[in-house]
């Protein structure tokens, strides 16, 4: 049994490059306060971070290279975020998601990494450990959870809610954020057909991604220093937006 301890948090840092994919959109982009500050931008690499998890080990996104990585932007005092793990979905998407990778007939497809993000910082970054842990361990579900408490990762990804999805390719590049489902109220429960699974089912296939952004929902992300990202009950249909955020 690993030992649970208080992790040491290291800052993100943003890799700049030309787009090399033009996003596609279900729901309007979110405003943009500050046109100065680069986030995380689909079709060009994924910010890197190095986090420690909830057993002190290390977590380098560089080293994922050759792997389908899934980041979940995670609070478990969050209703909502509890809702989805608690009715069983994230356990049947990561089930779903290793077999995948496992499967016997298909020994080329990439194997695909499911990490809990937490930028949680609104209580002791020891409390929210702990709870963080107990919550993940009594859902049964074998993951790594990052702890991200200064929220330099989550804002270099711009993420807004909990939960709200990421999906990375074997070469790095950010080609999914968004919504974790169509079902943000929970009625269809562990049986919801996740943009998670659909995305990355395109992307084995050498398909387009299409959406590769819908807008998220979920809680506001509870950074430090009272920075709440602006969370939404639901996915917006309506809009103009022709692209993900920029």
């Amino acid at each position: 049994m690993k030992q649970l301890y208080t992790t040491t948090l290291l800052a993100a840092t943003i890799v700049a490059t030309t787009v090399i994919a033009q996003p596609t959109t279900v729901g309007g982009p979110p405003p943009q306060k500050n046109k100065k500050k680069e986030v995380a931008k689909i079709g060009e690499p994924a910010p890197a971070f190095s986090l420690q998890d909830q057993w002190g080990e290390s977590h380098i996104l560089k080293e994922y290279e050759g792997k389908i990585v899934v980041l979940e932007w995670f609070n478990d005092k969050c209703p909502v975020c509890k809702n989805v793990w608690d009715s069983g979905l994230i356990s049947e998407l990561v089930t779903d998601l290793k077999n995948l990778s496992q499967n016997p007939d298909a020994p080329t497809l990439p194997s695909v990494v499911y990490l809990a993000m937490n930028s949680s910082a609104n209580r002791p970054a020891e409390e929210v450990l702990k709870s963080g842990t107990e919550f993940i361990e009594e859902a049964e579900v074998e993951i790594p959870m990052l702890m991200d408490y200064d929220g330099k990762v989550g804002k270099a990804y711009g993420a807004r809610t909990t939960p709200h999805m990421f999906i990375i390719d074997t070469e790095g590049t950010l080609v999914y954020q968004g919504a974790l489902s169509d079902d943000p109220r929970g009625k269809e429960g562990k049986n919801a057909d996740t943009h998670v699974a659909r995305a990355i089912h395109q992307l084995i296939k050498g398909e387009e991604i299409s959406p590769n952004y819908v807008q998220p929902w979920g809680c506001s992300v509870k950074y430090a220093g009272g920075d709440k990202s602006k969370g939404r009950r639901g996915p917006r249909r309506s809009g103009g937006g022709l692209g993900a955020p920029k």
